[in-house]
């Protein structure tokens, strides 16, 4: 991660190859679309997905 690179506040993800991962758990994308898989209704899925 980068020195200034800003994370989302309260955001911890654990999807280890996203570009917006820090490593650390923390996401630096601007901003999230988090919406919920269908066929699991009681997870969420990241819109701002994008692989390493």
């Amino acid at each position: 991660m980068y020195q200034n690179e800003k994370t989302l506040s309260g955001i911890c993800c654990d999807v280890t190859n996203c570009v917006h991962n820090d490593g650390k758990c923390c996401c630096t994308a601007s901003e999230i679309h988090v919406k919920n898989r269908s066929s699991h209704p009681e997870e969420t899925c990241c819109g701002t997905f994008s692989e390493v």
